[in-house]
């Protein structure tokens, strides 16, 4: 290769690397959402934190109403419904029982979407019960935990970065 060959390939690299992976991102947007619903079922956050505030500690509790003052009771019924185990996505372990995993008929799960806004990938909780789950539980909760940023980069986005090198000649 000679030098202006060279330069074609770092030219090439650097005018469209940034481009490259946010079209990675856009082109995986649903695999980010599965991984964060992946995650929550865990009852984990994009801080690796378990959910809070756990059955234990939830006010909703001691408000009047069908679970009030039985926090162990609605664990109980939770477990029955989505047990704890391993998650199928990035292999994180069972979530304790008194953690939740803001799954009850699965709805606010399936309304969780990925768009792409300009050079960036939004996460969106849908718009019935997502903003005040997310107002209770945090925007954390619609991020990419460590172990889904790993996913992400080993199954989608070094692959296209490879690719978009071999694309540059390089």
């Amino acid at each position: 290769m000679d030098i202006q060959e060279v330069y074609d390939v770092i030219h090439a690299i650097a005018e469209g690397f940034e481009d490259n992976v946010v079209d990675c991102l856009d082109k995986h947007s649903g695999n980010v959402v599965m991984a964060i619903s992946d995650q929550l079922y865990s009852g984990i956050d994009g801080d690796d934190e378990y959910l809070t505030p756990t059955y234990d500690d939830d006010p909703y509790f001691q408000l009047e109403g069908p679970w009030q003052n039985n926090s162990k009771g609605y664990k109980a019924w939770k477990m029955s419904i989505t047990p704890p185990v391993v998650s199928s996505i990035l292999g994180l372990n069972p979530r304790p029982d008194n953690v939740p995993n803001l799954f009850i008929t699965g709805k606010f799960h399936s309304e969780i979407n990925a768009k792409r806004a300009g050079d960036m990938l939004l996460v969106d909780p849908g718009h019935n019960d997502g903003p005040s789950i997310v107002s209770k539980y945090g925007e954390e909760i619609l991020e990419l935990s460590s172990r889904g940023v790993d996913y992400f980069n080993t199954e989608f986005l070094i692959p296209s970065i490879e690719q978009f090198y071999r694309n540059c000649g390089y």
